[in-house]
């Protein structure tokens, strides 16, 4: 094993790589590769909007958590005490797993972390995340958000776009739309525009040898040149969608110049409205080493190097929009020589089969049926399935109008020219005028259900859980006079959705299952 790893450190001092880095930082780089070549440790982020929160905690501290201090955010963030998945306690993975793959947790990277943070996102924001999947970004801000405000999470590629979805989906968050469009021509929206915008680029990944180890063959140095072509095209779409007084920060988990201060640089020079925002890096980030951007210009950008943090490399600069003497983003207002010219109105594409639609008094009827307080909250409607959002969503980029570069107007009732593929949660499953709720749906809308949900004690879940399916005549009273359909059961103040017809059927996740044991005391 000594040689192998020798071998391995050999090979990367010999790289294009390790050559930047002795550039960069001359006489250093044998203390850098030490920490840029042993696998990182597993590092996690608990979402503070779930109710267990304080349970996911204590579950994790006797794991044996520990603790990561510069992550100031509600809920925390903690590094557990074993590589990256090569833990050896075989009842440890399977609660992460469960933790994770229920929404209780994300499985992140440490410095991936760091971009959210540096936004400061405010309770009511409308946050843009330009280059989301796979989405832990995504879920970190709708974290910060906590229920109020939205996020709009895009990914232009297709797979990388479904992976995203599923991410959203577990988190559990209402607040969080996810669409599929190419950075660089990102579509108008309605006025004022968004209120802080994330950048977390496509980049060479030079900071992220320690888990993406093809790197050290790979990377040239021409690949950031390429690389940043077209991260200044996705800033520079950004910076048109920004509202004037907003946040958008750029990051990369890339320590090349060329597509760090070199970008910074050449989007500053391109729109002079956007400035640098001097970032105390101490209180942002307290107790992590930083270094600041490596010019003049860009001196006021942050830097983090593998071997100061035992994480990534990783490099973040924060712009502010300071246009005076306007209120709402350019890409959402006229073109001057429009000016006082009346928009001329264009009607949407129709909606195809399976696009996202706004809910009609036949879906509605599901609020009732459950018995369920609706204040704040819209359904939508794609194939089976019933989704909810917070009304945020519905009334700034469904219902508001929204202008085009050619000065037309897009009515309110309607998506385009975004193309959504998910606003809100999934909630119910509907089959045959039969409806269930589904796992997504529990965490963000159990608590407002009134009808079809029964009280069941330890015992019924243990058996549910133990794969018996108890036949209707062998239940409680309060199973006889109940529909067919989907029923929602609590068990110690935890909701477990089920389908009642001549017998009672457990409709949980595999982890949903895991976590529901382990609160019972059965793992």
């Amino acid at each position: 094993m000594a040689g192998m790893v020798s071998d391995w450190r050999a090979h990367a001092a010999e790289s294009e790589l390790a050559k930047l880095v002795e550039e960069l930082r001359p006489g250093e780089l044998n203390v850098w590769l030490d920490s840029a070549t042993p696998r990182l440790p597993e590092t996690v982020r608990v979402n503070p909007c779930r109710k267990d929160v304080q349970w996911t905690l204590d579950l994790l501290l006797q794991m044996g958590a520990t603790p990561i201090d510069w992550f100031t955010s509600k809920g925390g963030a903690f590094t557990m005490p074993w590589e990256k998945a090569r833990c050896e306690n075989d009842q440890f993975i399977e609660n992460i797993r469960a933790l994770h793959t229920s929404g209780r947790i994300t499985r992140q990277e440490a410095a991936s972390m760091m971009p959210v943070q540096a936004l400061e996102i405010q309770p009511g924001d409308r946050v843009l995340d330009l280059c989301a999947a796979p989405g832990s970004k995504t879920t970190q801000i709708a974290e910060a958000l906590d229920g109020a405000g939205l996020v709009v999470a895009n990914e232009p590629n297709p797979g990388r776009a479904n992976n995203l979805v599923s991410n959203v989906q577990r988190s559990g968050h209402l607040n969080v739309v996810v669409v599929r469009q190419d950075g660089r021509n990102f579509p108008r929206v309605a006025e004022p525009g968004f209120d802080r915008i994330l950048v977390d680029a496509p980049c060479t990944g030079t900071g992220t040898t320690r888990k993406n180890t093809d790197v050290w063959a790979t990377w040239k140095p021409h690949h950031g040149e390429h690389m940043s072509r077209l991260q200044v095209g996705i800033l520079s779409r950004a910076a048109l969608l920004l509202r004037p007084g907003g946040t958008m920060v750029y990051s990369t988990c890339s320590i090349d110049p060329k597509e760090n201060e070199h970008v910074v640089e050449q989007v500053l020079e391109r729109y002079p409205w956007l400035s640098l925002k001097k970032v105390n890096r101490t209180e942002l980030f307290p107790g992590l080493n930083t270094r600041p951007g490596r010019t003049d210009f860009t001196k006021d950008c942050i830097r983090v190097w593998n071997d100061e943090n035992d994480g990534s490399g990783f490099f973040i600069a924060v712009f502010t929009q300071d246009e005076e003497g306007q209120t709402s983003a350019r890409a959402t207002r006229a073109h001057p020589r429009d000016f006082g010219k009346v928009p001329t109105p264009i009607s949407a594409k129709p909606l195809g089969k399976m696009d996202l639609r706004l809910g009609d008094s036949i879906d509605l009827q599901l609020f009732s049926e459950w018995g369920m307080e609706t204040h704040g909250l819209t359904l939508w409607r794609r194939g089976q399935y019933a989704h909810v959002s917070i009304d945020a969503i519905r009334e700034w980029l469904w219902d508001s109008p929204r202008l085009t570069g050619k000065h037309q107007l897009y009515p309110g009732g309607h998506w385009q020219p975004l193309r959504v593929l998910q606003a809100g949660q999934p909630i119910w499953k509907i089959r045959k005028e039969q409806n269930r709720f589904i796992s997504t749906g529990v965490h963000g809308l159990a608590d407002r259900v009134t009808n079809h949900c029964l009280s069941v004690d330890r015992a019924l879940a243990i058996r549910l859980l133990d794969g018996e399916e108890p036949g209707r005549s062998t239940l409680t009273q309060a199973f006889q006079g109940q529909r067919d359909g989907g029923v929602l059961l609590r068990c110690e103040d935890e909701f477990i959705p089920a389908w009642l017809a001549g017998k009672l059927s457990l409709m949980m996740t595999d982890a949903e299952q895991h976590i529901l044991r382990l609160k019972l005391g059965l793992l």
